[in-house]
């Protein structure tokens, strides 16, 4: 008999310290927990306290007007036509400041030099299908702002875009 009740005695040692052990557990989650809504409320408390500062510092960085420049029609013979086959572009420019488009003027026939080399270099068959005129925007918007030396054209648009 004195044996059982050691042997109870050293089973409910077990399950209070697994209690213990779960409690722990548990509590280490509900702590995560608290501290990670007290620091939303901190958060949105500092933001609503401050979001007419945090709001025109944000809007700082970004011009207030962006600029827009059309490129004149471009005409080239692709590469390896024989001169059998043309490509008519004409470009739209969206740039980052109302001020590059006077950088653009400036530099216009350096760009299109630089446009129309690009583009007589290449074959037909990469200046056809939807996928390769996109890949080429991307290219051409490089290759204008390495020419005026400067980041400013934020994005390019096909006026016309014809193969024949």
């Amino acid at each position: 008999m004195a044996d059982s009740t050691i042997e109870q005695g050293s089973g409910s040692k077990k399950r209070s310290r697994f209690k213990a052990l779960k409690f722990q557990h548990l509590g280490k989650y509900f702590l995560f927990v608290l501290l990670l809504v007290i620091q939303s409320f901190v958060a949105y408390t500092i933001i609503e306290r401050n979001y007419e500062s945090i709001y025109s510092y944000t809007t700082s960085f970004f011009p207030t007007e962006s600029g827009k420049y059309e490129l004149e029609q471009i005409i080239v013979n692709p590469a390896d036509t024989n001169g059998q086959r043309y490509l008519l572009v004409e470009l739209s420019l969206e740039l980052v400041d109302k001020e590059d488009e006077q950088l653009i003027e400036v530099n216009i026939s350096k760009i299109r030099n630089n446009l129309i080399e690009y583009l007589s270099s290449r074959s037909v068959s990469q200046l056809e299908g939807i996928e390769k005129k996109e890949n080429l925007r991307f290219e051409l918007v490089s290759i204008i702002n390495s020419t005026i030396e400067r980041r400013s054209v934020r994005n390019l648009y096909y006026s016309k875009y014809v193969m024949q």
